[in-house]
């Protein structure tokens, strides 16, 4: 496992369907502006669609979408209000 400030990735998703997200974001540090942070698209070959000035200021940015950071594996069926979900 690398230690390295500029060698690490998150996944962030927006919780908008019953059984996947419906839109999934990669954070990563700047490797060309140290203390930068971006935002890709992998469903639009990565385009970066935020340059972060900071981690806090990227997770902010995120926060306002409603996008959420994945912690491992994610099951719908664990209490996450999800956007479409059936009414009993």
């Amino acid at each position: 496992m690398s230690t390295s400030e500029n060698r690490w990735f998150e996944v962030w998703f927006d919780q908008g369907g019953d059984v996947l997200p419906t839109w999934l974001l990669i954070v990563i540090p700047d490797t060309a502006n140290p203390g930068l942070v971006l935002v890709c698209d992998p469903f639009e070959n990565n385009r970066i669609i935020h340059k972060g000035q900071s981690y806090e200021d990227t997770c902010i940015w995120l926060g306002e979408d409603e996008y959420e950071l994945v912690h491992g594996r994610v099951f719908p069926d664990d209490g996450l209000p999800l956007a479409t979900s059936k009414k009993d």
